[in-house]
């Protein structure tokens, strides 16, 4: 018999491969979204079912209405239509004509009327007529004009020249990077990176407490700005970059904007032995059915505990009983074909607590492995 399913399948986006739809000449009982194969002579055809219509549309029909400017004209055979759509203004049509509001074709220049433009500074403005030029000029090192295919540019160039002070209004930011003398000449000069590296290079600068319960401030999220050398004391227990940190433990940058634990030096106050919920000291010790085998420090865990006592397997040719023993229907049963190790489908039945049988609707093609494990 067929393998019932009892519920959607979802195929989660994978193919259906040599798969066919049910085929008929008598419509199945129609429900939303019900399809078939109508296998009538001279229809052949999918069809699927409509609420809108109450019935079987099939997935040949069309219609294409005319519109007010296209016209579609319907060729070949009746499975396998070739649809032609084509415009249905008048006229002839080039590149020298417009299609005109009443569906035909008309000479660009036959267009009537004159037009004009405006050029404004924001302030003052000067209307452009129709074949007259307007030329845009800029100074060197302050504006830069370029034009390509009636496209006007105006932008800075690459080296820009200010005579006087540059203001920028606002909350203004720098994009990129900005070049300044190495070595500041008076108090009020900014400071080149090299500079300040050069002035803390090989000592600690204190950066108050960091709290690890919180990550506060946050020295994990890189780019972070964080300098080498830069120093927080724990002030919270909890962890940094997996690591367990103890209120007084220091925390020191190794190298600039740090992004993983080897690019910090922790110094520790204090380290607890382990416990169920505290990270600390501690071994491992085995268990039943575990082994642990420790090299230089690392403790290898293996499970050799088989679960033989809950599984069962076994081979079969054809449709049959199996007796598993395992004193519970709560098994789960699965088939494989011995040869290709491709998962196969049957009816299973679990006649009793220690039996199942296994029904196949024709003789398997190669030898089937059951597979028989208890739940619980």
């Amino acid at each position: 018999m067929a393998i019932p399913f009892l519920n959607n399948i979802n195929l989660s986006d994978n193919q259906l491969l040599n798969a066919k739809l049910q085929v008929t000449s008598t419509a199945p009982t129609a429900a939303a979204g019900q399809i078939y194969f109508d296998s009538t002579v001279a229809d052949e055809t999918a069809k699927y079912y409509s609420n809108a219509t109450d019935t079987f549309v099939s997935l040949k029909e069309y219609t294409f209405p005319a519109g007010s400017f296209i016209t579609g004209a319907v060729t070949g055979t009746t499975p396998k239509p070739i649809i032609t759509f084509d415009l249905s203004a008048s006229g002839t049509p080039d590149a020298t004509k417009y299609l005109r509001g009443d569906n035909a074709w008309e000479p660009i220049t036959a267009i009537p009327g004159t037009y004009t433009w405006t050029v404004s500074d924001g302030t003052n403005s000067t209307a452009v007529a129709s074949g007259e030029t307007v030329t845009f000029s800029g100074t060197a090192n302050e504006i830069e004009v370029a034009e390509s295919g009636r496209t006007v540019a105006i932008g800075l160039p690459n080296d820009v020249t200010i005579a006087n002070n540059l203001t920028v209004g606002g909350t203004g930011n720098f994009t990129g990077q900005v070049t300044i003398p190495i070595l500041p000449a008076a108090s009020t000069d900014a400071a080149s990176k090299d500079y300040v590296d050069n002035a803390v290079v090989g000592g600690l600068v204190y950066q108050g407490g960091y709290d690890a319960a919180t990550n506060t401030p946050d020295l994990t999220t890189s780019p972070n700005s964080i300098l080498k050398g830069w120093t927080y004391t724990v002030t919270a227990d909890g962890t940094f970059f997996g690591e367990q940190l103890r209120v007084g433990d220091v925390l020191i940058a190794e190298v600039n904007d740090p992004s993983a634990l080897g690019d910090w030096t922790t110094v520790q106050n204090n380290i607890d032995l382990a416990s169920l919920t505290q990270v600390g000291i501690g071994n491992v010790n085995a268990g039943t059915g575990i082994n642990i085998v420790y090299a230089s420090g690392t403790a290898t865990v293996t499970n050799t505990d088989t679960n033989s006592s809950n599984t069962y397997a076994t081979t079969i040719t054809d449709t049959a009983t199996i007796s598993h023993g395992l004193a519970s229907s709560d098994v789960m049963v699965q088939l494989y074909d011995i040869t290709t190790g491709e998962t196969v489908y049957a009816d299973v039945d679990r006649i009793s607590t220690t039996q199942v049988t296994i029904t196949f609707s024709a003789t398997p093609t190669n030898d089937v492995r059951v597979l028989v494990q208890k739940i619980g």
